[in-house]
This record gives C-alpha cells, structure tokens and sequence, in this order.
C-alpha cells in the first residue's frame, strides 16, 4: 500500500467504508490530528495491523462508489396495478388520490416499498394537500427495504402540517406514526372498532401472543383481509406452531395474485412445515409475478428485492426436495437477480453472502460436498471494497478444508485449518465495529456484507470443525459438547427466512458420529435436525443408514420407505436413492420369498411363479384367505 494511497484514505474517510476495525488510524491518534510528516508512522502502524489481521489484509486503496437515493417528486409515473390486495382506508383527498392511495396502501402491505412510493407519491400529485397522502409516503419510504430512507421524515413532517385539513381518526393515524406510541394505536382502535386498517397498524407494533390475538379477530370479522392474513403468516412462521397459519398461506396467492411477495409467503408455512411440494408451487408462481413484473415494466432488481429473496428460499426448499439439478439452474439466476444496492444483495444475511461468492456454493455446503465446496470458493470473483466478503470466503476455505481432511482422517492438518480459523474469529470479534456512518440520501453501490452476521455463522462452523475432529479423535464426550454449543449458537442465530445456517448442526453431528460408528448418537443428532427441517430428505436418510448399519433391519427398512417417498420427485440417479431402493428390494425380496414358502397347498408347494401379486391377501377371519383358495382350485 503506497503513502498516497493511505493519504487518499484517511483524508477520504467520509467517503469510505473500511470496516476492517482499523477506521479509527485514519484522521485521530490518541487525540492528535496527523498531518502529512506523520504519514511514514501511519503506514508503518496500518501495515502492522494488516500483518495480524486478516481483515486489514483485504483491504485495498478502494473509494466506495455511491449513489443518490430517489426522491419522492423524481419517481416515475405510478402504473395502475391490480390483483395486489383488497384493503380500503376512506381518507380526505380527492377521488383520484383517494384512488392511488389505496393503491399505495395495498401495495405498502404487500412490502412493495418502491411501488407503494410511486403510487403515494401519485396521489400528491393529484392533491398537494392531502395529509394522509404524506403519511403513506413516509410508510413506504421508512420500510426496512426502502432505498429512500432519508427522505421518510419530509414525508411525515408534511403530513403533521397538514394534520388541520383532516378528520380526527386521520390525525390519530399522523400522530400515532409520529409518536411511535403503541397506545395511540391502541386508542384508535377502540375509538374506531369498525376501521380494519387501525387494527391492522395496531397488529404490526404489537409482537408475540398479543399481535397474533388481534389478527385473528381482524381475520374472524374479515377472513378474506390480504393484510391481515399476510401479517399473519408472518406472525406465526418463526413459532413452534406453524401450521396455525396454513389457511391464510392457502388463500393468500388468490387475493393479491400479482404482487410477487403475497404469492411468495405461503411458502414460507409450507417450507416450516416441511411440506415442500407445495413449496415450490409457491416459490415458481412468486418467480414468475416477478419476473413478468420486471420484464413488463422494466424495473432494476434493486426496487424488486422480493425476486432475489424469493430465488433463494427456492434454492433452499428444492435441496430438502433432493432437486439439486433443479436448485443449480435456479442458482444460475442469482446474479441477474440481484442489483448493485443494498435491497437486493441481503447485506445482512450469510446465506446471501456465501452466494455472492459463488451462486452454487450454498448447494455444495447443504450436501457437505467438500471438494465442490473448494472448487467453487477458488472460482469465486474477488470484489474491490469489500473486505468482509474476502474474510468471508478465506475462513470458509479453512472450515471446507477443515472437514474434508476430518473426513479422510487427517486429523492434524484439520487440526491446523481448525486454529487458524478459531484464531482469526477471536481478533475479528474483537475488531468488529458494532455500526456504519451512514451519508445523507446517498446509497452505496455493491455495499460489503456486514460483519457481525459473518462471525455468529463462522463461530458455529468453528465449532463444528472442532467436534467433528473431537469425534474422529474417539473423544466422544468433547465432540458432544462441542456440537452442543453449536446448536446453541446456531439456535441464537433467529428466525430467518430461509434459514440463516446452511446445514443443520443436527446433520453435521450425525455424520461425524456415524463416521466413527456411534449410531445411537448419531440417530440423536438426526432426530434433533428433523424437528428443525420436518420431513428433510438428509435427516431421514441418515436415520435409515444408523439403523441399517447398527443391525435394525425393521427400523432401516421403515425409514428408507420414508425417505424414498419425500424424495419421489428428486434427482432419480442420487446415490442415496439408487441405496435405499436396493435396501428395499432386499428385505421386500425376502419377506416375499418367505411369504411364498409359508403359502402351502398340500400335497404340493405353490410355485414362486404361481404368486403371482404383493402382497397377499389375508383374511380377516380363520380359514385360509382368498387368494389361497382361487389358487387351490385352480391347482
């Protein structure tokens, strides 16, 4: 790194996001101001810091490109849209702003933060003085999507100003919203029972027990609302009881089968539910709303994030379906799907992360393919300015690396990889800044990941390479405590859609015990991955394999029956099918065999050609069944 080039980032600092923990060298040390003689010292201490940390390694001499946020009044022209919802919220305004408001409102219901702008945004343009108008805008620019955050406050500001025009629920509705105070909601509510949207908004400041009370009575007087059949999926897919929102995943697509989120969200039930054949019905009709959208109106996937989210909960749910073929072709979307902001590259979540690397990653992780894995992580394009990703993709090398060696029994090079990562995890967490200064309506293009995500999933990987060797080593009780702590930390990860951790520690804990032939272990470890992914392929797989292996044979054949049934539609030519079946064909070859032989028709044996169907019938009663007598006679 040249002293020009450290003299450009300390005196950009502004403009730069670092994110290496080092951000503080440049401009202030020890509350002195460094002037151009200091310089030599500054490079001498940053290379330093880049020698011990490998974060500061990636750094390079990188101004983050930037990119102004749309203001409301620079939005094109809102496009009438239909099939996006059925609420209705009687406002002061003009019957043409009345109009794009519904519109705006439905579609802020819809989480479709840029549309809902523009249709707003339309309604103020039909009448300036509409309060509600601006309060609708600020809603959809202060949406966690939005990429027009810095102008929400205008909006709401407007909206306060006009507060005099309006009716003495809009005001509550302006004054709710301004104060952030639940009980304003709560007293608009009970001021207004009739007024569905107050309940609505009350819902969304509520959480847990309390939120989930009033969608249902939302929904027991108005089982059809699109909002409150939406909130609700959302209120329940993170709890232990899914499958109470399985209505409202079923009718939803019908009551706004144009917006591509609303036709997305019943997947999100049936994926927790594990049910995911329908799954994927959900997932391709969301595809193709987006798509159809996009193409149509010729919108950046930066302003459609639900295509790019839609696109990896897809991938995600075609893995537990074993369609690795079909998950890979979808893979190959990603990059289309995503744009150049923060919206659409999910800078908050690994999962994306890791497919930023390489769209085909997060298959080889789920599958353990190791050799793939690496493949793929050495193909991976290196982004200027974004050293997190690069830490990223160097401590997956070592995990990757880590559990393939594990695997094939090098344990004292695993053990190697295994330090290395554990040590660089500790210096990061140390280092990592617990925020970003943000610039006034400026976004920034092809933003890093954020860190903190990074290191919470490293850190349980880090576990599972430690207890995976433990396991190898024969130190059972140490690989068990250590596979515990991961699934503690996998389970602190949260909620999110779809699942923040590749692979289920479960899984990784079964493996690594089977390896080492500790099937009771192991068919625990298998047991705690299926409460997690109900009805996955894997897990069901590797129970059926630790039954076969330990001497179950009923057990073995009863859970490869299984497993071949929620993998009917997979690849046909996966090695764990092609085993299952001929498992299946052993023990059904047998028991027939038996069967046949235990069938007697004195004086002679009946023939295995003359049984000639499976599986016989037996009667319910004494005497010899059915079957048995048609083929005395016909002996």
């Amino acid at each position: 790194m040249s002293l020009d080039c450290l003299a450009e980032i300390c005196e950009g600092e502004r403009l730069l996001s670092l994110r290496s923990g080092h951000s503080h060298l440049c401009g202030h040390f020890g509350g002195l101001r460094l002037g151009i003689s200091a310089r030599p010292f500054l490079v001498a201490l940053i290379a330093f810091c880049i020698y011990t940390n490998p974060l500061a390694a990636q750094m390079t001499c990188h101004v983050q490109e930037l990119q102004n946020q749309i203001a409301p009044d620079e939005l094109p022209q809102a496009e009438k849209l239909t099939g996006i919802g059925n609420v209705h919220l009687p406002i002061t305004a003009s019957p043409e702003a009345q109009a794009w408001f519904d519109q705006g409102l439905n579609l802020l219901h819809d989480f479709w933060d840029y549309e809902s702008a523009r249709a707003f945004e339309q309604s103020i343009r039909l009448d300036p003085g509409c309060a509600m108008c601006y309060w609708g805008l600020y809603q959809a620019e202060a949406f966690y999507h939005s990429l027009a955050k810095d102008y929400a406050g205008e909006a709401l500001d407007k909206a306060a100003q006009l507060e005099d025009r309006v009716s003495k629920r809009e005001q509550l509705y302006i004054e709710a919203t301004r104060r952030g105070k639940a009980d304003l909601w709560r007293q608009l509510a009970a001021d207004y029972p009739s007024d569905s949207e107050a309940q609505v908004m009350l819902a969304t400041t509520a959480s847990g027990e309390e939120e989930v009370q009033i969608l249902r009575s939302i929904l027991k007087a108005d089982p059809n609302n699109s909002a409150a059949n939406h909130y609700y999926i959302h209120a329940l897919e993170g709890t232990s009881h899914p499958e109470q929102a399985l209505h409202s995943a079923e009718i939803l697509p019908s009551l706004a089968p144009n917006s591509g989120h609303m036709v997305h969200m019943p997947g999100h039930i049936f994926f927790r539910i594990g049910d995911y054949a329908r799954a994927e019905q959900a997932f391709t009709q969301s595809m193709q709303v987006d798509e159809r959208y996009l193409r149509e109106y010729h919108v950046s996937p930066d302003y459609d994030w639900n295509y790019v989210h839609n696109l990896m909960y897809g991938i995600t749910n075609l893995m537990e379906e074993g369609k690795f073929a079909k998950a890979a072709a979808l893979s190959a979307k990603l990059s289309g799907a995503r744009g150049k902001l923060e919206a659409s590259l999910y800078i908050y979540l690994v999962r994306d992360g890791i497919s930023r690397l390489n769209p085909g990653l997060p298959i080889a992780l789920r599958t353990a393919n190791w050799k793939q894995a690496l493949n793929l992580l050495e193909a991976h394009t290196r982004e200027v300015g974004q050293p997190h990703l690069e830490f990223l993709a160097l401590e997956l090398t070592r995990f990757v690396r880590g559990m393939q060696a594990a695997d094939k029994n090098r344990l004292l090079e695993a053990q190697t990889l295994s330090g290395q990562m554990a040590a660089d995890l500790e210096r990061a967490s140390h280092e990592n800044s617990t925020g970003e200064a943000r610039l006034n309506r400026k976004l920034q293009v092809l933003p890093d990941a954020l860190l903190s995500p990074i290191l919470k999933n490293l850190s349980v990987m880090s576990l599972e390479l430690r207890a995976t060797i433990a396991a190898h080593q024969w130190r059972t009780s140490d690989a068990e405590i250590l596979f515990s702590e991961a699934q503690r930390q996998e389970t602190a990860l949260g909620y999110h859609e779809p699942p923040s951790y590749i692979r289920p520690v479960g899984e990784t804990e079964g493996a690594a015990m089977s390896a080492v032939r500790n099937w009771s272990a192991a068919t625990s470890a298998y047991e705690r991955a299926l409460l997690e992914r109900p009805h996955s392929g894997f897990a069901i797989y590797g129970l059926a394999l630790c039954a076969e292996k330990s001497g179950n044979s009923t057990a073995a054949l009863k859970q490869y029956r299984e497993f071949v049934t929620v993998w009917k539609d997979a690849d046909p030519d996966l090695p764990q099918l092609r085993h299952a079946r001929k498992v299946i064909a052993r023990k059904e070859s047998v028991t027939f065999e038996r069967a046949c032989l235990a069938i007697r028709s004195p004086p002679r044996q009946i023939s295995m050609k003359e049984c000639v169907s499976w599986p016989p019938v037996i009667a319910s009663g004494p005497g010899p069944s059915k079957r048995m007598v048609r083929t005395r006679t016909q002996a």
